[in-house]
């Protein structure tokens, strides 16, 4: 094991890290007779291992032991206290970065916690060329060398608890360097990506750590890792768009979020390209063809709502032959289930109105006996509760499944109830999955007063 002896430094050192404080409950520091060395910086400690990661071949790296008198003032930005994320470490921050620590025993140290901490003795090394700090290296199986968990009593003073945190607020694109590396981070407007859609945190069942992928409005992307052990790991993924704070790691050049307090994710928000779609005032007629709109594009038409209610497929313009109608299908997707909606306006049917309208079908996969493409109204909807609006399923003649891809055939004349002083939405919901992902298409939407 190489020992390396440098210089000391004496750096003045500030404490700053984030504006969240967490009553843990934790009883203040006692009084320790404890001796520590000279206060120097997380950077310090983390460039006596610079040589080592310039190795590119990581199984010839050794760590490196810290024979200098040196310690470390900071504050504990993320522990194994909480939420079960973590095991056996915690993360500690000054004025020129964050660092980990591991620890042979959960650690017993909080958020907040003030320490100094006495690194002589100590070796660093790295996982997947992330540095981390611990007690005398071990050889793993695979033949790679690791430092093991360190002792925190013969190493932490605890000087005092319950202070404040403060992370760095910053992009998904500025996080992934080095200068970010072991910091506490806030990211905002960001969400995880449509493909997560609903997965949970990891896979508490098998206890298997997962990678989620979360991404800003700009299409950038971080792993958010979970350990299958934390008390989370089963609750599904938010589906909104907002800000989570976490720790930045990497692991062989891919970065990493690690969030270190399920409270401080708050994603509820519009997501990314959300459109507002209100619903139109009560009209005593309707008719859309579909005309004018750009091929590829999404249909947001003025008093219409095209919702997404599983999944992030919405219906689109498609054009053949100078016919342009709305399309929707579940290929190429990955998740289970996909469930989109086509609103109309409402249509007032205090006297009898007829509903007629176009669909066609295109390589079916879905069972013979499944109906992609369901018609519905509501009198109760009200443009915002999809979920609880009573939905009464239309019957038509929609198109077989052993058809001709892309022909369209006509619905028939369907009579809509007849309520006084009343008015009805019309629905149109498309179901879907990764395995079943029949394209569906409409086209020619009527609705008009009986003859």
């Amino acid at each position: 094991m190489k020992k390396i002896i440098y210089i000391p430094v004496l750096a003045a050192l500030l404490t700053t890290v984030l504006p969240s404080c967490v009553d843990n409950n934790e009883t203040p520091p006692p009084v320790r007779d404890f001796k520590y060395g000279e206060i120097v910086t997380v950077q310090q400690v983390k460039a006596l291992y610079d040589d080592q990661l310039a190795i590119t071949d990581y199984t010839q790296r050794t760590p490196v032991e810290v024979t200098e008198n040196w310690a470390l003032r900071g504050i504990i930005t993320a522990s194994d206290k909480t939420d079960g994320n973590l095991y056996k470490e915690a993360y500690i921050e000054d004025a020129t970065g964050g660092l980990r620590f591991v620890f042979d025993a959960i650690s017993g140290l909080n958020v907040g916690d003030s320490v100094i901490i006495n690194v002589k003795g100590l070796f660093i090394g790295d996982y997947g060329n992330f540095w981390q700090v611990g007690g005398e290296p071990y050889t793993e199986a695979d033949g790679d060398v690791r430092v093991s968990g360190m002792n925190m009593d013969n190493h932490v003073l605890k000087t005092s608890i319950g202070n404040p945190t403060y992370p760095a607020v910053a992009t998904i694109t500025e996080v992934k360097s080095a200068a970010y590396l072991g910091r506490l981070v806030t990211l905002n407007d960001v969400q995880f990506t449509d493909e997560m859609y609903g997965l949970t945190w990891a896979d508490s069942v098998n206890a298997t750590t997962m990678n989620r992928d979360l991404e800003d409005c700009n299409s950038k992307s971080i792993i958010v890792r979970t350990s299958g052990f934390a008390q989370y790991a089963n609750r599904l993924l938010p589906t909104g768009k907002g800000s989570i704070t976490g720790i930045v790691t990497v692991f062989s050049g891919t970065y990493q979020f690690i969030v270190r307090d399920i409270n401080e994710v708050e994603m509820t928000g519009d997501r990314c390209g959300y459109v507002p779609q209100p619903l139109g005032s009560p009209v005593e007629t309707l008719s859309e063809t579909f005309t004018g709109y750009t091929a590829g594009s999404t249909l947001y038409i003025t008093g219409w709502q095209n919702l997404a209610q599983v999944g992030n497929r919405l219906w689109a313009a498609k054009s053949f032959s100078g016919n342009t109608y709305a399309q929707v299908t579940a290929y190429t997707t990955t998740l289970p289930s996909i469930v989109t909606w086509m609103i109309t306006p409402p249509v007032t049917i205090t006297t009898q109105k007829v509903l007629s309208f176009q669909s066609a079908m295109a390589y079916w996969t879905h069972e013979l006996t499944d109906t992609p493409l369901e018609v519905f109204y509501s009198t109760d909807y009200d443009g915002t509760n999809l979920a609880t609006a009573t939905w009464i399923e239309l019957s038509y003649t929609l198109p077989s499944p052993t058809g001709t891809n892309y022909e369209f055939v006509n619905s028939g004349n369907i009579n809509l109830p007849v309520e006084a002083g009343k008015s009805a939405v019309i629905a149109f919901r498309y179901t879907g999955s990764n395995t079943k992902t029949t394209t569906i298409c409409i086209d020619n939407i009527s609705v008009t007063a009986a003859k």
